[in-house]
């Protein structure tokens, strides 16, 4: 099958930018012709966020892209802002079926994340014109740029675009919920779910320690404030390891608590080093995540995740099976599941660790990802 891939590379190469050269990979390795149609942000930002509506020259580079590759299929993950919607148009005027990825809540709200000013920001669901965001400035903190890219998304849902797409694929049942229950009025065949995915983790003997560990981006939204103070009145240790905002925090934290280690940032070798060592892996996020990789590389590794019971990582993580839960934003909780953790057995942290290996194979896995998109 020829399968063409259509992305908007981000300004700072993120997630979905990972997401898109794994599923190349994945694709190309079973057998299947791939083409990447990437766009790019930088460069003329400004040109490019007025073209939001509807992007000339994406649209004539995607009609070329097509009459060139002749794919049997395009999936399309990224539009914004340099593809645009456009592109959705010259996938229909080429005849050619399409599905679409869809990371974040774009088309439900201009933040993207439902998340602003260090909270949930969920005011968008439940308005037929996101006017609650634009006052906001939710987007980049600009209300002209963000009344631009909600009216730009509400322009489409008008014209019906939205609808035209084959398939959408969402990362969570949560997602997918929300995603019925908005007004995009979008049929239930018509949303799919398939997780992310990793290549699995190549397991060593090594033993684990009683240390905790977190992994990804230092910033409010992914619950740091919440973790260094709740670690700071505890006796265990946690490792800490990423960049992001909130970095110099971190670091001074670390030298007032000995139990706070920071380890700076890791290479993809160093991240399953350091899961495969830790007792298990801390996932305090505050927001709706689309899927955090670290958690399936966690699984992967045999590592139980402590985590938010909040969007994705309510249905990821299933308690007592191959982690807890514990409510968001609640560092008592934090603490309480934390050393509910630490008084469990050997036999019942193992069994758990079982149990994150075999929800990886289940749900994360390389075969299982192959297998459920090409029967999307």
């Amino acid at each position: 099958m020829r399968i063409l891939i259509l992305h908007c590379s981000y300004q700072f190469k993120g997630g979905e930018d990972t997401v898109v050269d794994e599923e190349i990979k994945l694709l190309t390795s079973v057998g299947h012709e791939v083409e990447l149609l990437l766009f790019s942000n930088t460069g003329n930002e400004l040109f490019k966020v007025l073209q939001l509506p509807f992007n000339v020259g994406s649209y004539r580079k995607t009609v070329s892209a097509i009459k060139r590759f002749r794919p049997h299929v395009v999936h399309i993950h990224n539009l914004h802002f340099a593809a645009s919607p456009s592109v959705i148009y010259a996938i229909r005027k080429c005849k050619v079926p399409f599905v679409n990825t869809l990371h974040n809540y774009r088309l439900l709200c201009p933040s993207g994340t439902l998340f602003h000013q260090d909270t949930l920001f969920l005011d968008s669901l439940k308005q037929d014109f996101p006017w609650s965001a634009v006052k906001k400035g939710v987007y980049k903190n600009s209300v002209l740029l963000t009344f631009w890219l909600a009216f730009s998304m509400k322009l489409h849902h008008w014209l019906g675009t939205w609808k035209l797409c084959n398939r959408y694929i969402v990362l969570t049942d949560y997602a997918q919920k929300i995603l019925l229950e908005s007004n995009l009025r979008l049929q239930k065949d018509q949303v799919t779910i398939k997780p992310n995915f990793c290549a699995a983790a190549k397991v060593s003997n090594a033993a684990f320690s009683d240390h905790f560990l977190y992994i990804g981006r230092l910033s409010v939204e992914k619950g740091i404030r919440l973790l260094l103070n709740t670690f700071s009145t505890l006796p265990h240790e946690i490792r800490i390891a990423g960049d992001g905002p909130l970095k110099n925090e971190v670091i001074e934290f670390s030298r007032r608590f000995s139990n706070i280690k920071f380890l700076g940032s890791l290479d993809k070798n160093e991240v399953y080093q350091q899961l495969q060592l830790s007792s298990a892996l801390v996932f305090p996020s505050i927001w709706f995540e689309g899927m955090p990789l670290i958690i399936i590389e966690a699984f992967s590794s045999g590592t139980p995740v402590i985590a938010s019971k909040l969007g994705a990582m309510g249905s990821m993580i299933i308690p007592n099976y191959n982690g807890l839960h514990f409510e968001a934003e609640n560092d008592k909780e934090l603490a309480r599941k934390i050393n509910e953790w630490i008084a469990l057995s050997e036999e019942e942290k193992q069994t758990l660790r079982k149990n994150a290996i075999a929800t990886y194979n289940e749900f994360y896995s390389l075969k299982t990802n192959a297998q459920q998109l090409m029967t999307i």
